[in-house]
């Protein structure tokens, strides 16, 4: 940090007018001159804030950037898993249609059958 002149004698001194006592009034003015800054101090501190701004844009353009292709990763695995379970649900589907397919042949045989056996006894009866 660069040191400015201050003239903490005459700060004291008008402090004391002011009615502070001498030790109150060299203390403030040691307080003040610590506390000072020079424009090469604020320029310094604006040349770094600017420099933290580049680096945190810098760092959010990386972050969306990763997100974006984060998102698009998880998106392309999300069709791939529906796309899976849908050709699953199709297979069971066919599957689940042939079983009723042949129960339905079996029981439709099974009641032709037992017809032509009812009808056969009736004739004999007959």
């Amino acid at each position: 940090m660069q040191t400015i002149v201050f003239d903490t004698l005459a700060f004291a001194k008008k402090l004391t007018a002011a009615n502070f006592t001498t030790e109150q009034a060299e203390a403030m003015a040691g307080m003040v001159e610590d506390q000072l800054a020079t424009k090469r101090d604020i320029k310094e501190l604006e040349a770094a804030m600017k420099e933290m701004e580049t680096s945190l844009r810098r760092d959010l353009k990386e972050m969306e950037t990763s997100l974006r292709r984060d998102m698009q990763e998880m998106e392309t695995s999300l069709r791939r898993d529906l796309k899976e379970m849908e050709t699953s649900l199709r297979r069971d589907m066919q599957e689940l249609e042939i079983r009723l397919k042949h129960d339905l042949t079996l029981r439709l045989g099974g009641m032709l059958a037992a017809g032509i056996a009812i009808v056969a006894a009736l004739v004999k009866l007959l």
